[in-house]
């Protein structure tokens, strides 16, 4: 009973931050173009340096050699979601135009601005390196996979792919961060403590700022653009029973146990990738589609995750 009460205080932190958001859109304080800056500043400024603070405060070499295994189940898991959602999208005749949404949605989590939160508020600070595993993979899938299927889905499917920019998306600022850091800690490296509190301060705007932003999506996508058909509803299926499951059944049989296995079970079950609606915009795929399914599982993720909880 304290651990369904402790989710749901978390699950409530949560839901009253991104509120926030929502009231800055309502009341005309944060607009559309003040969400370039924020994902600039969150992606390419905060994490860095949060990661940065999490590899010299609460990660040891023993930590990073272990990771192998974690990585495996992650990359598991998201192959999985990703061959299972592509076999529904058939048996559910989902149209050319959204077939790709459709997966994408399926099989990918809002690691970054949902489950980082969500996962620092249910299990503490020490959750950010299995946190940014789990990122890392979903990530590169989105902007590989992910981008490949949402292109042959949108008006300009015949575009060349071009691998300049799949690498540029992939290795982003937030990777860049986790790489460096971990050759600097296995390098022996000592940051200094004004480096280490610096870094430190900087790394609790990440929360709020990424909860802002999330409430104002919401608020600017509209609770109006909300459809819920035969495919939305076994989209939410997906995302918050059979990827949570998948992950949880991975974990078990790789005896992961603990925070680990609470991490990777909760980030497979957060909602769609915000990316997700952007990509689908510039590449003439449904966008609305995209926002709807972004709307409707971040706000249902408020509701499963408490029940999830009892699970892990």
């Amino acid at each position: 009973m304290s651990e369904l009460l402790n989710s749901l205080s978390a699950v409530a932190l949560i839901l009253l931050m991104a509120a926030v958001g929502y009231f800055c859109g309502m009341a005309g304080w944060l607009k559309r173009e003040h969400k370039d800056f924020l994902v600039k500043f969150i992606v390419r400024f905060c994490v860095p340096l949060m990661c940065f603070n999490n590899f010299f405060s609460n990660i040891t070499l023993s930590m990073l050699q272990g990771a192998g295994k974690l990585f495996l189940v992650v990359v598991l898991s998201i192959a999985g979601m990703m061959g299972l959602s592509f076999l529904l999208a058939r048996i559910l005749r989902v149209g050319p135009a959204q077939r790709g949404g459709f997966v994408v949605m399926c099989a990918l989590s809002n690691s970054l601005f949902v489950g980082l939160p969500m996962c620092l508020e249910l299990f503490g600070a020490e959750a950010t390196p299995y946190v940014m595993i789990f990122y890392i993979v979903n990530t590169t899938v989105f902007w590989t996979a992910g981008a490949f299927i949402l292109r042959r889905g949108g008006k300009n499917g015949a575009a060349r792919f071009s691998l300049r920019e799949t690498l540029a998306r992939v290795l982003n600022p937030p990777l860049v961060g986790i790489i460096v850091s971990a050759l600097l800690l296995v390098a022996g490296f000592k940051p200094p403590q004004l480096l280490l509190s610096f870094s430190h301060y900087i790394s609790g705007l990440v929360t709020p700022l990424s909860l802002l932003y999330v409430g104002y999506v919401i608020y600017e996508t509209g609770l109006k653009s909300l459809r819920i058909d035969k495919n939305m509803l076994a989209m939410l299926a997906m995302r918050f029973a059979v990827s949570p499951f998948l992950a949880l059944s991975l974990c078990l049989a790789f005896n992961i146990t603990g925070i680990q296995r609470g991490v990777l079970t909760m980030e497979a079950a957060m909602p769609v990738m915000v990316q997700s609606v952007v990509l689908a915009s510039s590449v003439g795929a449904d966008e609305s589609y995209q926002a709807a399914g972004l709307t409707l599982t971040t706000l249902a993720c408020f509701v499963a995750v408490p029940l999830l909880m009892l699970l892990v």
